[in-house]
């Protein structure tokens, strides 16, 4: 059984700006955004792949967890589901597990309100890593949409944290 301080790899995916987060027990270990949309198109997903790889090579995650996509006939928007796929490539390569989440069930578990804003999300992380509110106070609003990457990542990982405390039930439900 994997130590509770073992760190879990969150990733917000995206292809214009990637969010990420490394939860270890209660510590925040790492966490930010990285950049993508300074890259042609076409180098995006390359680059992804790249950090996710990198993060794994130096955090070595039990977990690697990240919000839940889908498959698109729109190439654009298919490349946000290859990358999550991508990432669980990597993570099998590697033995580690991978976990996806819906966004409302994280925001219900976080926030307590599935239907909480991605502002209200941040500012409920906030108060549990108070070093963080410096990113809710941005003087431009691009800005705070960019940061509110790396908090929907940190989301994740508590989440994931939360689920995997819980000793396993033994009915199976059907919901």
């Amino acid at each position: 059984m994997p130590k509770k301080t073992d760190p879990i790899l969150a990733l917000d995916p995206g292809l214009r700006e990637l969010g990420f987060a490394v939860l270890a027990g209660r510590r925040l270990v790492a966490a930010g955004v990285r950049p993508l949309r300074l890259l042609p198109k076409a180098a995006r997903l390359r680059e992804a792949r790249r950090l996710v790889a990198g993060w794994t090579r130096a955090y070595h995650p039990r977990a690697i967890v990240f919000e839940a996509t889908y498959r698109h006939p729109v190439d654009s928007l298919d490349a946000l589901h290859r990358l999550t796929l991508s990432a669980g490539r990597i993570a099998k390569r590697r033995r580690i597990a991978i976990a996806s989440y819906a966004p409302q069930s994280v925001r219900k578990s976080v926030h307590g309100d599935g239907w909480a804003t991605k502002r209200q999300l941040a500012e409920a992380i906030a108060v549990r890593f108070p070093a963080l509110r410096v990113y809710l106070t941005q003087d431009r609003r691009w800005k705070e949409r960019y940061w509110l990457n790396m908090f929907d990542a940190i989301s994740l990982a508590l989440h994931h944290q939360s689920r995997s405390a819980k000793p396993p039930s033994r009915s199976r439900s059907s919901g």
